[in-house]
């Protein structure tokens, strides 16, 4: 490494510890995602205020350092290597109000408080609000998008900026703010009037979802035709291994590590998986999962 770019990074990392927040180094993003994968990045930064994250961010641009916006950390495969840049958490911007009939919640905010905040079917989803409204996630009952009205962001290029629902353009596990690559910093959500009851919502998850092993969730995005996992059991893959990676007994649409799963397992597995499920099917599965490869 150049010795500017050694002395520009050491900048970055002072000018980083002087904001609100904490800054750690070479953390393994194990530790960070629900997957328990991935080798350590650079510099990990938990700001303890909205503002703060947005001047990480415009700090590590300056720099020209790689960055990257983590909430709950699901849904994320890191790989074995690590990330060579700025990680910046989210668990601290946990801020939720009531707001002209909206509840507005700060990224970090867990998605199990909001469901006490009137959105029961975002019942036993891990995560927070943030990687849940890039994601889109949701339940067989309704999706977060689903009840968006807006959503402030900070893009790649550094802009803040607040889109309504129409130009996050939601669709099925996916957003813009996905395909942009955007931070999200607030959301505003307006509650249902109504639903199933979160405990008939989490029995439903526990009775058909693999629990007590790490994992990232689903990890292939349901084709029209039919169910992923239901593809994937058919193709005859349950309980297939690479590695400490394994396509779950349970639900074949979830890979779980078995202790030491390393990525270069679950790529291997996941192309495993395509490709077995093209030739019974002639149909090619799309990730859910989004492997960080930068």
């Amino acid at each position: 490494m150049a010795t500017s770019t050694k002395n520009g990074n050491q900048s970055l990392l002072r000018r980083l510890r002087a904001l609100p927040g904490e800054l750690r180094e070479g953390v393994p993003l194990a530790e960070l995602t629900t997957f328990r994968i991935g080798g350590p990045a650079w510099a990990v930064f938990t700001p303890s205020r909205w503002e703060a994250l947005v001047e990480g961010v415009a700090l590590a641009r300056k720099c020209e350092v790689p960055w990257r916006v983590v909430g709950g950390g699901s849904k994320l495969l890191f790989l074995d290597r690590g990330f060579p840049g700025l990680v910046i958490l989210t668990h601290k911007l946990r801020g939720c109000r009531q707001e002209d009939g909206l509840v507005v919640a700060e990224a970090g905010l867990r998605l199990g408080e909001l469901v006490e905040a009137g959105f029961c079917q975002l019942a036993g989803i891990p995560g927070t609000v943030g990687g849940a409204v890039v994601m889109n996630s949701g339940t067989r009952y309704g999706q977060i998008g689903d009840r968006v009205e807006w959503v402030e962001v900070l893009t790649p290029e550094g802009e803040l900026v607040r889109w309504g629902k129409e130009e996050c353009e939601f669709s099925y596990r996916n957003s813009r703010l996905r395909q942009c690559r955007c931070a999200v910093l607030r959301v505003g959500l307006r509650p249902s009037p109504s639903g199933p009851p979160p405990a008939l919502i989490l029995a439903e998850r526990r009775a058909g979802q693999p629990v007590g092993l790490p994992s990232a969730g689903c990890v292939f995005r349901n084709p029209p035709h039919a169910p992923a996992g239901w593809l994937i059991d058919r193709a005859g893959l349950k309980g297939a291994r690479e590695g400490d990676a394994m396509v779950s007994p349970k639900h074949a649409n979830f890979i779980v590590n078995l202790g030491q799963a390393r990525a270069s397992d679950v790529l291997r597995l996941v192309d495993r998986v395509q490709r077995q499920v093209l030739r019974a099917f002639r149909l090619w599965l799309k990730l859910e999962l989004e492997v960080v490869r930068e």
